[in-house]
């Protein structure tokens, strides 16, 4: 009844319009940010769409294929991943995929045939993992849903992700934020940080400097090729995400990406310098997104979440130890709760157990120097 195809490109503005029908697709499938990501040879990109019998878009899926992995902690572990590259390959996707039926027969029906072109396209490309993540706002999703992933060998972890409804009115939004980071935006306002959008070029490189010293205090080496940032600077002239900048005594210190489609406001990532004792860019850029969403007529605020609790004794201290902290920040931000699902398919287990075992050096090393990074201390 339904078909699919893979393709190499799209039209972006068929793409996009299509997602648009959706009330739950976000900026990641959309062909700018997927574009930004396919930023060289290394990454490239899959589309799949479900057609019905009309040739009609009834589902859409943007999949980026990694083939070799970048080492974190250092150059001399890039150089060894590369000569193992082939055993890391990796297909993944997040938000999708966006299915436009809402009759539940057909869009497991449609569920069926993306799950067929996922087993497609992780043979043709002979990739060792293929996963991805859930729309946060499908909310559709039950265990038939899941279970059809189950099947075709996918294990499934549960996640949780905090939004809040920017029909609300904005004093009641700003109520129901905790005590502790309604002080720290304040406090930040009274420190005299100033916040703006990005609108230049000369901006965008700091903005990259910024990261580079973010990921300095999580023992990472980052490094962005000029591909790489001429991509991301076409995502943002396009709209499909904003990004946001906190200045402090006329230093960069904090930065916070924001996507922006359907509607949808994502919080993607925030980044701090840690170059001050106490770092309030993050709650001051947070509210100000808010308030950014709302005068713009977006409908939700997705502060984006993390791992579900374990339900294991023995795993809760290692999950705790991992989440406890960002997801009880995210959380005084007052936002209601909902699932999605991380789906994770281990094609090759054998080159995955390998790739795993080559990459556990870097990681190590990655958390040693994590350890021993020093931040500034407050003054007494």
């Amino acid at each position: 009844m339904y078909k699919y195809n893979i393709s190499n490109t799209i039209e972006y503005k068929e793409w996009n319009k299509n997602l648009e029908k959706s009330q739950y697709a976000n900026f990641f499938q959309t062909v700018e940010y997927l574009n930004s990501q396919a930023f060289d040879e290394n990454n490239y990109l899959r589309f799949i769409t479900i057609e019905d019998e009309q040739e009609n878009i009834i589902g859409q899926l943007g999949i980026i294929i990694t083939q070799k992995h970048q080492a974190y902690s250092s150059k001399l572990f890039s150089k060894i991943f590369e000569m193992f590259s082939d055993l890391g390959k990796r297909g993944s996707w997040a938000g999708g995929p966006i299915i436009h039926e809402i009759n539940e027969e057909k869009k497991i029906e449609v569920l069926k045939k993306i799950i067929l072109a996922l087993e497609e396209i992780g043979n043709n490309e002979d990739l060792a993992i293929i996963d991805g993540y859930s729309p946060h706002l499908d909310f559709s999703i039950n265990e038939r849903y899941i279970n059809e992933y189950k099947k075709s060998g996918f294990d499934v972890n549960s996640f949780l992700t905090f939004v809040t409804d920017l029909n609300e009115d904005l004093n009641y939004i700003w109520e129901k934020i905790h005590d502790s980071t309604r002080r720290d935006v304040n406090r930040a306002e009274k420190r005299g940080l100033i916040v703006k959008e990005l609108t230049t070029l000369d901006e965008l490189d700091q903005y990259f400097n910024l990261n580079k010293i973010w990921a300095k205090t999580k023992g990472i080496e980052l490094q962005f090729s000029a591909h790489y940032k001429e991509n991301y600077w076409n995502c943002l002239k396009s709209n499909i995400e904003k990004l946001f900048l906190a200045y402090e005594d006329n230093e960069l210190v904090s930065s916070h990406r924001l996507g922006c489609f359907n509607k949808i406001a994502f919080s993607h990532k925030i980044t701090n310098s840690y170059s001050k004792p106490t770092s309030l860019g993050g709650p001051l850029l947070t509210w100000f997104a808010i308030k950014w969403a709302k005068e713009n007529g977006i409908r939700y605020y997705d502060y984006s979440g993390g791992q579900a609790p374990s339900k294991s004794d023995d795993e809760q201290r290692k999950y705790s130890e991992q989440w406890d902290s960002l997801l009880n920040y995210k959380r005084k931000w007052g936002g209601s709760e909902y699932p999605y699902y991380h789906f994770v398919k281990i094609i090759h287990p054998f080159k995955y157990k390998m790739f795993r075992l080559l990459t556990k050096p870097d990681w190590t090393y990655r958390d040693y120097k994590r350890r021993h990074f020093k931040r500034p201390k407050a003054e007494n």
